[in-house]
């Protein structure tokens, strides 16, 4: 088999696979119009959900997740909660899990997880499909100095397709903020039916003056 055959062969089963995801770190590379959880309106409170956090976004977690924390200790990546800002919080080991009410192309959030020079394990996010089943992964070990507050990286993923049901962040004493979503923007044809329901509902607020 020469080798532009087995080239073509590999274009061809590549186009067979499933939309792949990308890994960002940076909010600004999460499409336009979002939905952003900042957890303000929550301090303290325990529950493994659902809660709804967000316009369009539910919370659910392990056993021991907090909405609304305010102090996290992370080992050698520092603390998080030394300037009062909420966040929410896993338990030791645990998941928190962020459902979107449309499906979405894009979703992350600014994260960090506790961490010792001898237990090097990171945190994973994961986006999960409209059958809840993960689409893709990634472990990524976020390191920030010890003696910071409120330090760490924008954890994201983005999608050619809007296939995104909900993304999770999994590990030792994750901790999230600000979990930032693409909104769901009406189809071209929603708008359509939206302008003929406009028309209508004119039509026949002018009828009515007519026949006043």
């Amino acid at each position: 088999m020469n080798k532009y055959l087995i080239a073509a062969l590999g274009l061809a089963s590549s186009a067979l696979l499933p939309a792949h995801a990308l890994l960002v770190t940076d909010v600004n590379q999460i499409a336009l119009p979002t939905v952003t959880a900042d957890f303000e309106g929550f301090d303290g409170l325990l529950s493994t959900g659902p809660v709804l956090v967000a316009p369009g976004v539910t919370f659910t977690g392990d056993a021991g997740s907090e909405l609304g924390a305010n102090n996290r200790d992370l080992g050698e990546n520092g603390a998080w909660g030394g300037f009062g800002n909420h966040f929410a919080a896993g338990a030791n080991v645990g998941e928190l899990r962020f459902t979107f009410g449309q499906l979405s192309n894009g979703a992350g959030a600014f994260v960090n997880h506790f961490a010792l020079a001898a237990l090097p394990l990171g945190l994973v996010v994961s986006v999960y499909g409209d059958n809840n089943q993960i689409i893709e992964t990634h472990t990524v070990t976020v390191d920030t100095a010890f003696d910071s507050y409120d330090q760490g990286v924008f954890l994201g993923i983005t999608r050619a397709n809007a296939d995104i049901r909900s993304i999770s962040f999994k590990g030792l004493g994750v901790v999230v903020d600000n979990v930032t979503v693409t909104a769901a923007v009406p189809e071209p044809q929603t708008y359509a039916l939206l302008l003929a329901g406009l028309g209508l509902v004119g039509a026949a607020a002018r009828r009515r003056r007519q026949q006043a």
